[in-house]
């Protein structure tokens, strides 16, 4: 070994701390960690002297437990730092927790950030949790969020080089769980990435990696192509931090060496590639939260729509059934099934997700689980030119707390002079013909003979009840642009993330006479790639009803 080389090693072998003896002996960086949310839920760990003047080259690395992500982390960390095979070391930057064999314990972004003296450029590696685990659907919404916010925030990622699909050489066929991963993390992307998307192969014996590369061809999975129009791809071995032994020394050098052939043709790749700047991934990240928000909020209102007509059909029966002891005395009391909304607070789910931005003036729950850093209902990613994109209420309407709006039932005793004042409270905020209506507010109401004012208290009903199916066409509208939007400028347009809400949307867009909106919807559903995308849904189906 030269002097520098053995100079080299000694520095990082004084910057780390032992694992194993070895051989290799394994050894973890003393890196610097920092965190860029209150929640702890994105990380940057850095390793060396940071210098900011030098090209950086940012990768993110998106696979299934199990495919030997954490080893390539390493890997590129070893080759980054100029570690040879003959050093007889193995270095690692990451702190993988486990709570059993195949299943990562946590689920925070990880940034490791590595600087070199002796490279003209730093490395980033940006490393994400695993989807689709035992904890369900709630876990698998933060990952948009977080990257949101490590794209969004001041220190943060600003452009990619490249995204990298890990999968096993052995693999004839794409899973089900890796369609869903995989479809959950590129429809976070605008679809100028794609031609930066690039897979990493593992447990390969380095030959052609055939099988894996028919089933990413028959998957349709964006990504980048060679001059044999192949999805560019790079193998790995991933045995570099085995224990050594001299009868299979040939193995171990021969794994090491491929791994370091890989990144060598990877990162000249790289230097043809242009890094792809997050503002259209912004958009994208920011229109998918919002229809999440929407679709979520329009649900709730259709439900307490459909419980507040009951209530107001059995108003109106009572009316009918009492009217003549009701014009003989307005204090006569009969029953009603109230439905009614009310602040609780939220006690279930983890601590950080218990934020709501929720509408004051429609009493709305606008956007649930949100977990951006600010408490101000404002920077709530739902929010879009000061007016909310999931109600249509002014943003100074809004609070963000640990509190929602929940529906409830009770049986009341009231009479119909409490149901005028009722109404009276309740139309506050409808819009509606003054002119037709106006002897329902007018001072002098009670001037008015009984059963004209019974006619009136029927009319506000309906106002309240057409001004509540005004607002659900809004929403479900506003629902319908996203979704359009996003198939314009998603790297995965037919994401089933997108496409689970076109059943939903679709016969509201009809009954809302929408018709051009609803046919295009239908436009998009039929030309789905049926098989990938359908078994996305069932498995996002089945994680849904496992929560």
């Amino acid at each position: 070994m030269s002097g520098r080389l053995q100079s080299l090693v000694n520095d990082l072998t004084e910057k780390s701390h032992e694992l194993s003896s070895g051989p290799p002996a394994l050894r973890r960086l003393h890196t610097q960690k920092f965190t860029l949310d209150e929640c702890d839920k994105i990380r940057r760990w850095t390793f060396g002297q940071k210098h900011p003047t030098k090209l950086n080259k940012t990768i993110l690395l998106v696979g299934e437990t199990g495919t030997g992500k954490t080893t390539l982390i390493n890997t590129m960390s070893n080759y980054y730092l100029g570690v040879k095979f003959e050093d007889n070391v193995w270095f690692e930057i990451t702190e993988e927790q486990k709570t059993g064999q195949t299943e990562s314990k946590t689920s925070e972004i990880t940034v490791y950030e590595i600087f070199s003296e002796q490279k003209s450029f730093s490395l980033s590696i940006i490393d994400t949790p695993g989807y689709g685990d035992t904890r369900g659907m709630e876990k698998d919404m933060e990952i948009p969020t977080n990257l949101y916010k490590l794209f969004l925030h001041d220190t943060g990622v600003k452009s990619l080089d490249a995204v990298c699909l890990v999968l096993k050489a052995s693999q004839n066929r794409i899973s089900e769980r890796q369609r869903y991963i995989f479809d959950a993390i590129l429809s976070l992307f605008g679809k100028d990435i794609g031609e930066n998307v690039v897979l990493f192969i593992t447990y390969s014996d380095g030959g052609p990696p055939k099988d894996v590369l028919e089933a990413v061809e028959k998957e349709k999975i964006p990504s980048c192509r060679d001059a044999e129009n192949e999805p560019v791809h790079f193998l790995f071995n991933n045995r570099q931090p085995e224990k050594h032994t001299a009868k299979y020394q040939r193995v171990f050098k021969s794994s090491w060496e491929m791994g370091e052939s890989s990144l060598e043709e990877f990162f000249e790749f790289l230097k043809s590639q242009q890094s792809k700047s997050l503002t259209l991934t912004l958009s994208v990240l920011k229109e998918r939260m919002q229809l999440e928000a929407c679709v979520q909020s329009l649900k709730e209102h259709i439900k307490f729509t459909e419980q507040k007509l009951i209530e107001l059909t059995m108003i109106q029966l009572a009316l009918q059934m009492y009217k003549e002891k009701i014009m003989m005395d307005e204090n006569f009391p009969f029953s009603i099934k109230k439905v009614y909304k009310k602040k609780v607070p939220i006690t279930r789910g983890l601590w950080f997700n218990r934020k709501v931005t929720a509408c004051s003036e429609c009493q709305e729950n606008c956007h649930l689980y949100c977990i951006m850093i600010a408490n101000s209902a404002r920077s709530c990613e739902v929010m879009k030119k000061d007016y909310c994109t999931a109600c249509g209420c002014y943003t100074s309407k809004h609070v963000r707390e640990g509190k929602k709006y929940k529906t409830f039932e009770k049986n009341e005793t009231v009479t119909f002079a409490d149901l005028k004042r009722t109404l009276h409270t309740e139309k506050k905020n409808v819009t509606y013909d003054s002119e037709k209506y106006q002897h329902v507010v007018t001072k002098h109401q009670e001037k008015l003979s009984k059963k004209e004012e019974m006619t009136n208290v029927e009319r506000s009903l309906k106002v309240l009840l057409d001004e509540n199916e005004k607002q659900q066409r809004n929403s479900v509208k506003n629902a319908c642009q996203a979704i359009i939007k996003l198939c314009d400028c998603a790297l995965k347009p037919d994401s089933a993330f997108t496409l689970r809400h076109l059943d939903f949307l679709i016969p509201r867009l009809e009954k809302a006479g929408e018709l051009e909106s609803a046919q295009r919807l239908k436009g998009i559903q039929k030309h789905l790639p049926q098989e990938s995308s359908y078994s996305v849904l069932g498995y996002f189906s089945r994680l849904k009803v496992n929560k």
